[in-house]
């Protein structure tokens, strides 16, 4: 085989050569009449037919034909896909197939000559899917990603305009959930303005990619970012009212110590604690611990908010404690006098006092007699037996509600004693079996 493939193979060559020549010359010289095929992109023309009707459409398959036409051998290289125009009139929709018929039409006169009758289309129809169309406004939101320079917090975002208009088939209109625009506030410690592209998002917030079946009024927005401080603030609690009789306040608690609130540098500037007032912090008439939940946002004025990660509501405990009442022995001879005179003498009937001071428990538990000075003014008393009337002085917390009677006797350094007086005494003392003697004694 190899023999005979290679016998006179120069012979062979050049057979082959003068053939495809021969075959050429034919050719040129006949200009035979051939058909060719060109893929041609068919555009949807008279939308607004469905428009009016309130539709819109969405093309089923591919949106190519097939144009086939006849042409001369020599001619068929200057024909391109794109001397042919292939379109589909949506005013010849047949709605029960959703068919349109593909017209195709030479759209380069330069060709027109060369190419012999009519072009044909394959396939002849494409098909549509109509659907309702529907306008509808969606209101735009920020989304914000990253991080404010510390001390620092976003304040209002402002969109311009802040809500869009959308159009479209009702099945793509129907999966957008809300509209907005992407800002970045990483390190952000300033005012910022810009412009932003509205994007629209599902119900998961993820982005939807929407393609050209949708139309927008506006796709993009003019944004104004504000930029507050931050300032920590101390709670100052402002307690009114009395409590009831036999009871007193002692104190506050809360479980907020401090909140953070944003605003302008000038209006934070005036504010350094964050005051609870009288008016909801009040314990008249108590007998008891008085609970009170707090809205610290209402008590902001209206130039700062709370901050983003700061507690908004307080709870306040105001304790109120009963008082009770403790009886105390005082040795008398620890009363200072006040307004004495020097030719008298002073003293007391009793050794002891005794005392009811009032007082929490608590305190009372504590109380030592050093804590309590009795002072009295015998200031212009005379000679004789009087009521003693103390003044006492008690440390804060405590108070005197009673004591037991206690007598104090003047008597005249100066004065002779009246001997008669005496004798007259002791017979009454004899009288009596010697009972006020042993009385006095005691």
């Amino acid at each position: 085989m190899k023999e005979r493939l290679t016998n006179n193979l120069g012979l062979k060559i050049l057979a082959v050569v003068l053939a495809i020549f021969m075959w050429l010359i034919m050719v040129n010289v006949s200009n035979p009449l051939m058909t060719e095929t060109k893929t041609v992109v068919v555009e949807m023309v008279n939308e607004d037919v469905l428009e009016k009707s309130n539709l819109t459409y969405e093309l089923q398959g591919k949106n190519t034909v097939t144009v086939s036409y006849d042409v001369r051998v020599r001619d068929q290289y200057r024909v391109t896909a794109s001397d042919f125009y292939a379109y589909a009139d949506l005013s010849q929709l047949y709605d029960v197939t959703g068919s349109i018929p593909v017209q195709v039409e030479i759209a380069n006169d330069s060709v027109r000559p060369l190419i012999e009758g009519t072009p044909t289309v394959k396939p002849g129809v494409v098909q549509i899917k109509t659907e309702p169309l529907q306008r509808k406004r969606f209101d735009l939101r920020a989304h914000t990603t990253g991080t404010e320079q510390e001390g620092y917090a976003l304040g209002q975002v402002t969109l311009n305009p802040g809500y869009v208009y959308v159009t479209g088939p009702v099945s793509v209109i129907g999966q957008i959930s809300s509209a907005g625009v992407d800002l970045k506030i990483d390190g952000i410690n300033s005012d910022q303005d810009g412009i932003a592209r509205v994007k629209f998002y599902d119900a998961n917030d993820n982005e939807l990619n929407l393609g050209s079946e949708v139309k927008l009024n506006i796709e993009e927005v003019d944004y104004h970012i504000t930029i507050l401080n931050v300032k920590s603030l101390a709670l100052d609690f402002q307690v009114g009212g009395t409590v009831e009789e036999g009871y007193r306040y002692t104190g506050v608690e809360c479980d907020v110590k401090n909140v953070s609130v944003e605003g302008l540098k000038a209006a934070l500037a005036s504010i350094n604690t964050l005051t609870i007032p009288e008016s909801v912090l009040n314990v008249d008439g108590a007998t008891g611990d008085i609970q009170v939940e707090v809205d610290l946002a209402e008590l902001l004025p209206d130039n700062i908010t709370m901050a983003n990660d700061s507690v908004t509501t307080a709870v306040v405990t105001l304790r109120v404690e009963p008082l009770m009442v403790e009886e105390l022995d005082y040795d008398l001879v620890n009363v200072v006098f006040e307004g004495q005179e020097e030719d008298y003498s002073y003293y007391f009937e009793q050794d002891k006092v005794v005392l009811q001071i009032r007082g929490l428990a608590e305190d009372l538990d504590r109380i030592q007699r050093e804590d309590i000075v009795l002072n009295m003014d015998v200031t212009g008393m005379g000679p004789g037996v009087h009521p003693a009337r103390f003044m006492v002085l008690l440390r804060d917390g405590f108070e005197l509600v009673g004591q037991s009677p206690v007598m104090i006797v003047v008597e005249d350094l100066n004065e002779e004693p009246d001997e008669s007086i005496g004798a007259e005494d002791s017979e009454s003392e004899s009288d009596n079996g010697g009972s006020d003697a042993s009385k006095e004694t005691e």
